[in-house]
């Protein structure tokens, strides 16, 4: 790596410099843990204007009482209860309420929304009950909503729903629905390709089977080292019509998610999620590359990586370091995903645009 004398660069580094902030995209992608997206809603009022109102309210009680589970340790929250606040403190909490889609009439409103909070009154109204904050994330989980032989095409599709729309993106372990080519028995050779598009480590398959009034998901997890079973999850089908399997589905999609949720959040707890940090030769041969690999890093800030710095620019090479938390696996992946690979070499680890 040649680093030319420092006023002769003094331009150029100090334009990387300015050129990438990852500051704020570390917090950004801490924050997104705050939005609460998939929350359906379903009211009626005296008009169409009151019943929206009401659906958002519903929106914001749902949403944070999800956004509550989300950040805490179950143990704690068992001893300790959701916060009981009343629906204007938790209208100060809120900073948006999007539509992702609804239906009107004149006396009903149905609707699925994503309801964001603002991160710091969350975290101090969770800490002033006496309650553990974690919201550091991880690489997703890629999800394989896989449906036993013989399964209507109408149920298979509402199974893939539930997972597609159901707000699992937000999550401290983000939970990602692959993609419907994705099929068969579990296994990491079939699964990998579509895991390191989605940056996963490892991919969860979820099979369903609805017998009777029962529903039931055999979940296993794959990656490169090993299959693991991951047990099943059960709920109960109320009826007959879509309303009633859809409830049921996505309870089996929140019981699968709190599994691995939990799993994430007991590793954060006793100290198996903290941070590591690394150092790394970052190469290239053109500006272009240069800029590729920053914007991968900031990109990966939303999960993985924070306290980006650039320690020292040249003409082809620059010394870079990161923490992340999690997995090198999880991090390699995430970063392959943006076009960037992570090698250890013998001038140890390296970052190059891939397939330079």
């Amino acid at each position: 790596m040649k680093f030319p004398p420092l006023a002769a660069f003094a331009a150029v580094f100090l334009a990387a410099l300015c050129a990438f902030a990852p500051g704020a995209a570390s917090a950004q992608g801490r924050d997104n843990v705050y939005a609460v997206a998939g929350v359906r809603v379903d009211e009626t009022a005296a008009n169409a204007a009151a019943a929206q109102q009401a659906g958002f309210a519903a929106a914001q009680r749902l949403g944070f009482d999800r956004l509550v589970r989300r950040l805490t340790i179950p143990e704690e929250l068992a001893q300790r209860g959701v916060p009981q606040i009343d629906p204007t403190a938790i209208e100060r909490l809120v900073s948006s309420v999007d539509v992702e889609e609804e239906r009107r009439s004149g006396t009903r409103y149905i609707g699925r929304l994503t309801v964001r909070f603002d991160p710091s009154g969350v975290r101090s109204l969770l800490r002033q009950n006496n309650l553990t904050v974690v919201d550091t994330r991880t690489a997703p989980v890629l999800v394989a909503p896989l449906v036993a032989d013989g399964t209507a095409e109408e149920t298979a599709a509402l199974w893939r729903d539930v997972w597609t729309n159901g707000g699992f993106g937000e999550e401290l372990v983000p939970l990602v629905a692959a993609p419907a080519e994705l099929q068969g028995a579990p296994a990491w050779q079939t699964a990998g390709p579509f895991a390191q598009r989605a940056a996963a480590a490892s991919a969860l398959y979820a099979t369903l089977r609805v017998q009777g009034s029962t529903a039931t998901a055999t979940l296993v997890e794959v990656d490169a080292n090993a299959t693991r079973p991951r047990g099943e999850v059960t709920a109960r089908v109320n009826g007959t019509d879509a309303a009633a399997l859809r409830t049921a589905f996505a309870s089996l999609a929140d019981q699968a998610s709190v599994r691995i949720q939990n799993e994430w959040k007991g590793r954060v707890a006793t100290g198996g999620g903290q941070r590591g940090r690394i150092s790394a030769s970052a190469l290239y041969s053109s500006q272009a590359q240069w800029e590729q690999i920053k914007n991968a890093l900031e990109g990966a800030a939303q999960t993985l990586i924070s306290e980006i710095r650039i320690e020292a620019v040249g003409r082809d090479g620059a010394l870079v370091s990161f923490s992340f938390v999690g997995d090198r696996n999880q991090l390699a992946a995430e970063l392959q995903r943006r076009g960037v690979s992570l090698a250890d070499t013998a001038q140890g680890p390296t970052l190059r645009v891939a397939g330079r």
